[in-house]
């Protein structure tokens, strides 16, 4: 199966058209869901433009925070009720849109929001909604995956219906510009890890390839010029949102892999950006991943620049791919390891535990058991490579 929103506005100052799709659809009065950075940065500020321009009002809900739990979601949601609101509008980061779209689910279904986890389990359609990224990132604004953190147990679980995709996804590369130089570096890894773990999962289709080895290529040109974004290069903005939708495209039909399940513990556990997780942990599993998809990676290698060689061995020439991606990520500021984050290495044993069984994992194309995972970790938080992917 694969997915896609029903209509995608894509293009530098695309959000002031708004108020022309708003009456399509119909609808009088907007919930904004997103969060107080947005807000007080002026990001919102030519989105509630268009919106007043149409002749409406609308409601804001700014209490989205990272990695945001179901007690978030359910606050979202009761904003919506008492607003008596007719579309969800998810403005901001992967938490805002992610939050948007759990809050939505609870506008036309009773109970608890994780009592909808999993996969086509929200029985009543939700209202319409618009999703609008200021990041290039998640790609949540074109998927049908939301991701709530529980917050009795701190895992972030999943919740997937195909009724959760937006009826509009408004793309506009300009509301990126303000986000800070870490912010983009690790986001824009974000955007590498779905694209490279689409490409080579299990679940993969030549639909999702094209767009994930097209979004690889660009990152690697691309992501160091957005992360030295100083007001000039449109270009490189531009092409880094095109990358993050079109891997969000291609994760939604093809899945994602072990990056995903082992980022989904560190940051449900200790608070870790998911970007900045996935960032560091993208090398250590695709070399965990190599020997069991060397040509898939040697295309990879290819895509992100390198000079591969396909009449030598793939095992040896997929080594680059590795290299590549590390010296990107060093490019662009990424710490090495994950003992330089907030993550703690006595954890290993619970965050391989609680990974194998995060519904990423199925995509994996090396099978996988929690011992391993927990080799991936610690070669993770030691910075330690087996194969010829050092950079030395």
């Amino acid at each position: 199966m694969w997915n896609v929103p029903n209509r995608m506005l894509f293009g530098w100052g695309s959000v002031t058209r708004l108020g022309e799709y708003l009456d399509e659809f119909g609808v009088d009065h907007p919930l904004v869901v997103t969060d107080d950075g947005v807000r007080a940065a002026g990001v919102l500020d030519p989105l509630l433009d268009a919106i007043e321009a149409s002749g409406r009002s609308y409601t804001i809900y700014d209490g989205v925070q990272p990695d945001p739990t179901d007690v978030i979601v359910h606050e979202a949601a009761s904003v919506y009720d008492e607003a008596d609101a007719d579309l969800v509008l998810g403005v901001g980061g992967g938490s805002s849109i992610d939050t948007a779209k759990a809050a939505s689910i609870l506008a036309t279904n009773d109970g608890h929001i994780l009592d909808f986890k999993g996969s086509g389990n929200v029985p009543n359609d939700p209202p319409p909604s618009v999703f609008v990224p200021t990041t290039a990132g998640t790609g949540s604004e074109v998927g049908h995956w939301t991701i709530v953190k529980d917050s009795d147990t701190s895992i972030k679980e999943e919740i997937g219906d195909v009724s959760l995709l937006a009826d509009l996804a408004v793309v506009d590369p300009e509301l990126t510009a303000s986000a800070p130089a870490p912010v983009k570096a690790a986001t824009g890894m974000d955007v590498l890890t779905h694209a490279v773990e689409a490409y080579v999962s299990i679940k993969a289709q030549s639909q999702t390839s094209a767009l994930a080895l097209d979004s690889i290529g660009k990152v690697g040109e691309y992501l160091p010029r957005a992360v030295e974004y100083r007001g000039e290069d449109r270009e490189a903005l531009s092409k880094m949102a095109k990358a993050s939708s079109q891997a969000g495209m291609s994760f939604n039909g093809a899945g994602l892999g072990a990056v995903h399940a082992i980022s989904h513990q560190v940051g449900g556990l200790f608070g870790v950006p998911h970007g900045l997780a996935n960032a560091i942990l993208l090398p250590y599993v695709m070399e965990y991943n190599l020997p069991q998809v060397p040509e898939a990676m040697v295309d990879i290698a290819a895509a992100l620049g390198e000079d591969v060689n396909r009449s030598k061995p793939a095992r040896t020439e997929a080594e680059k791919a590795v290299r590549a991606v590390r010296r990107l990520a060093a490019d662009v500021r990424i710490p090495e390891t994950l003992d330089e984050t907030a993550a703690e290495r006595d954890a290993i044993p619970q965050l391989a535990e609680q990974a194998i069984d995060d519904g990423s994992l199925t995509g994996n194309p090396r099978i996988t058991d929690t011992d391993d995972l927990a080799v991936i970790l610690e070669r993770a938080f030691d910075g330690r490579f087996e194969t010829g992917a050092s950079l030395a």
